[in-house]
């Protein structure tokens, strides 16, 4: 199990929640994403079982997927937003946090829960929100119920995560959010 940190004590670098302007936002699901499913063998019942991480367990399960995320901050900084159905019921936060996230990704907060939504509508009403509709936008997520946020999506298989192959789609995508700014303005 992961060692918990206290809330309290995190580094003075920490921008707990701060948005960091023309910094991507990366739109983070769990489940498939940075928990993934894991067996377990039990020899009393001579059989494999799965389960994923849950809120309860204090962290995600996907160590490579939260690794992967620290890799590609360290290349092109973002900040998050938590879409996970995880939003409605823990400290997110916390979460990734005791899970190995760098500290010095801000995670903004979380897309509203909207009754028989999409989550791309919930990530439009986010957008709307919080005046970010300039912001270049990648979500993460094993799901593709993303309405007209689907161009964004760079889709996890929920078996294995956010591996290399995400990691690389979204390299190529940050760099061409830079390449645009840079010949934008």
């Amino acid at each position: 199990m992961k060692g918990e940190m206290n809330m309290k004590t995190l580094p003075s670098i920490f921008d707990y929640g701060k948005r960091h302007k023309n910094f991507p936002i990366i739109f983070l699901d769990f489940d498939g994403v940075v928990n993934t499913i894991y067996y377990r063998f039990y020899e009393r019942d001579n059989q494999y079982k799965f389960r994923y991480a849950n809120s309860a367990d204090n962290f995600v399960n996907n160590e490579q997927a939260i690794q992967w995320l620290n890799e590609l901050y360290r290349n092109y900084p973002f900040d998050i937003v938590i879409t996970s159905t995880w939003r409605t019921h823990c400290n997110y936060r916390r979460i990734l946090y005791n899970s190995g996230l760098n500290m010095k990704i801000s995670i903004l907060g979380c897309t509203p829960n909207i009754s028989g939504a999409e989550r791309g509508d919930e990530i439009v009403q986010w957008i709307i929100d919080n005046k970010e509709r300039d912001a270049d936008i990648i979500i993460l997520d094993d799901d593709t119920d993303m309405s007209v946020m689907k161009s964004n999506l760079v889709k996890c298989d929920p078996y294995l995560g956010f591996t290399i192959y995400q990691y690389q789609e979204c390299l190529k995508r940050m760099k061409q959010f830079e390449e645009w700014r840079i010949n934008n303005g």
